[in-house]
């Protein structure tokens, strides 16, 4: 017990540095946030689980709230190096003079694993389509992944790529955002664990940086 609060108080420092660091580096230019959340993983059988989630995002240099939001999803594992996913999600989101709105998007897609020794690779393609106000924005996700996770390690870094195409007429080739994602996955027990990163967002009018953690809780 002493180990993992001792783990938490270095966590949080860590995560404070981090703060400072980009905060600084970006408080000129490009947008800066952050991300907060909590996430229960639910095994129903030994391949399809459920979860749910929460989270607050801020923006503009941690002077505003950015949204809220709760999703629910599934997964089923249908093959050992292959997974169904879905994720519905609503966000209350800050709109600045138009006040607070909600909307809504759902997720469908396939996650597929390859593992060799202590690296794990990933490739995610999801279908995403978000409604808000009688408008509808359908876009394709695509992420790349590589988790370095040794059995014995508490702490396990990762990296990942992620692509946002448009879907529709002559969009389709287009690239809406990037996002640039290294962090480390922090084993807290054998129930709970806590993600932190650091995301470099790109899109055509804007960047952002991004500070973000999650704890993660399995029952």
């Amino acid at each position: 017990m002493k180990n993992i609060i001792k783990l938490l108080i270095r966590l949080v420092c860590m995560v404070c540095l981090a703060f400072m660091t980009v905060h600084t580096a970006c408080a000129q230019s490009d947008e800066f946030a952050t991300w907060t959340g909590v996430k229960l993983n639910y095994k129903v059988t030994s391949r399809w689980n459920l979860s749910g989630a929460a989270e607050f995002r801020s923006k503009n240099h941690l002077k505003e709230a950015d949204r809220v939001s709760l999703n629910l999803g599934t997964g089923y594992n249908i093959l050992s190096f292959l997974k169904l996913e879905g994720l519905y999600e609503v966000h209350y989101r800050n709109r600045g003079s138009e006040g607070w709105k909600f909307r809504h998007r759902y997720l469908a897609g396939a996650q597929g694993y390859l593992k060799c020794h202590d690296f794990k690779l990933s490739l995610r393609e999801f279908f995403q389509q978000t409604f808000f106000e009688g408008d509808v924005e359908s876009r394709l996700r695509s992420r790349i992944k590589i988790d370095y996770a040794p059995v014995s390690w508490k702490v396990q870094p990762y990296f990942s790529v992620e692509l946002y195409q448009p879907v529709g007429e002559d969009v389709f080739f287009s690239i809406a955002r990037m996002r640039y994602r290294p962090g480390v996955n922090v084993k807290l027990s054998s129930q709970c664990s806590c993600n932190v990163f650091y995301c470099r967002q790109y899109e055509p009018k804007r960047s952002a940086n991004i500070v973000g953690i999650e704890f993660s809780v399995s029952i």
